[in-house]
């Protein structure tokens, strides 16, 4: 397993006392994903839609590039970020 760096926005850290990274072990990026759930559930649904896919407007990236599937694998020291877009005018 390797040991990754994860960072999500703001917005998901005041669902979990203002945490914004984590380090967290997987294999994968759904491991990773995975892994943060295991520490705040609070966060899958905002992350993940009903069928377990990444929401639409959320974007997961692996060492600052944007992930399509979550099946890539991670090594140590790796960084996942996760973002959520903001609209308005």
């Amino acid at each position: 397993m390797a040991h990754v760096r994860v960072t999500i926005p703001t917005m998901l850290a005041a669902l979990v006392a203002g945490s914004r990274r984590f380090q967290v072990d997987a294999l994968d990026v759904d491991g990773v994903l995975e892994a943060i759930f295991a520490l705040h559930p609070e966060l899958r649904v905002h992350i993940l839609d009903e069928q377990g896919a990444v929401r639409p407007h959320v974007l997961v990236f692996h060492n600052n590039a944007q992930v399509a599937g979550r099946t890539a694998s991670v090594a140590d020291g790796d960084q996942v970020t996760v973002l959520q877009a903001v609209s308005g005018g």
